[in-house]
């Protein structure tokens, strides 16, 4: 088991860890839109992420 003060170790790999992990996920991994708002309905918008009624990603559309 990796404690957490082991973890300092690792920030030397830490970059190409990522730069592997997004080479995968490239075309794999996407995201839920889950709704859409226009910019003048922002409030509406954040209150929906707010009350957490939204569903995957919401998008303000100008």
């Amino acid at each position: 088991m990796i404690g957490i003060a082991q973890l300092s170790g690792f920030r030397s790999e830490m970059v190409r860890w990522v730069e592997q992990m997004i080479a995968q996920a490239a075309g794999v991994v996407r995201p839920v839109i889950g709704q859409t708002f226009p910019l003048d309905r922002a409030a509406d918008a954040h209150a929906a992420i707010e009350n957490r009624t939204a569903v995957g990603k919401t998008l303000l559309l100008i």
